[in-house]
């Protein structure tokens, strides 16, 4: 869209264009992709800036089905059990979000480092005993792994990686990452951290050609139908705080005691 005012620098766009005849992305007519493109083929054409072929539509449908549920026990139920209002507890199940849980970018970074290591001239095997015992080293936890209830195999995990094998889309990017994890759980306190649904989302984007910061959103599009199930299922119920108490739990901190005489009745 031009700017009204001559000289002005405009910012360079390139997914979308809308003008007085229409909403263009990645120069086809938005009339046309409704009703044409599955959201799937839609979304890749627009953050992609292409088509897709039917084999990355299907792999991309498969992540975007991964994660869909979840558990009862959410971030989004408790917000509108307090607040009976869908997107502060929408929003807030997304802030709850980082390195440990929802998000891939920082696993899909590491990825990344240790393409670039390879690229450097060591071996896949290389790279999985440094990366290992780097890890080790600082104590860091392999990003990607684990599950409070999944130990050997996440099945939202093997379920993508299958499509992604059948499509072509397991290479060097998820065989790295698969080395690095079989590495990592040699250490019997470890044998029990599977690659999550995370982790497999980072290899499987990657593999798509997706940047490491997409990886995240792209996981929020997935957990989203999940999560407004969530809300709408807990907001049909009376409204309570049944969630925030009543929980078990065990107090660890000072025993009950009397606030120092210099700190009481300093006003008489």
């Amino acid at each position: 869209m031009a700017h009204k005012n001559q000289g002005f620098q405009p910012l360079e766009v390139e997914a979308c264009d809308t003008r007085t005849d229409g909403v263009f992305v990645r120069g086809y007519p938005q009339t046309q992709i409704c009703g044409n493109l599955t959201y799937t083929e839609s979304f890749f054409l627009t953050c992609r800036g292409r088509l897709p072929e039917p084999t990355e539509t299907k792999v991309l449908d498969a992540v975007l089905n991964g994660m869909i549920g979840y558990t009862y026990w959410s971030v989004a139920r408790t917000i509108v059990s307090a607040n009976p209002k869908p997107f502060p507890a929408f929003m807030g199940t997304f802030l709850a979000g980082g390195e440990y849980t929802i998000f891939p970018q920082h696993c899909a970074e590491e990825i990344l480092r240790w393409e670039k290591m390879m690229d450097d001239g060591m071996s896949m095997e290389e790279v999985a005993t440094r990366v290992v015992a780097d890890y080790d080293a600082g104590k860091t936890r392999m990003p990607g792994v684990g599950h409070p209830l999944f130990t050997e195999v996440d099945p939202r995990s093997e379920a993508v990686r299958k499509v992604a094998e059948e499509h072509g889309f397991v290479g060097q990017k998820t065989l790295l990452y698969e080395a690095v994890h079989e590495k990592y759980i040699e250490n019997p306190k470890r044998k029990n951290l599977c690659i999550n649904i995370d982790g497999r989302f980072a290899c499987t984007l990657l593999e798509l050609g997706f940047e490491p910061p997409e990886t995240s959103i792209i996981a929020m599009l997935s957990l989203a139908p999940g999560v407004i199930a969530d809300i709408m299922e807990q907001m049909r119920q009376k409204p309570s705080l049944q969630l925030m108490v009543g929980l078990p739990y065990e107090y660890t901190g000072e025993k009950d005691r009397d606030l120092p005489e210099e700190f009481r009745d300093r006003d008489k």
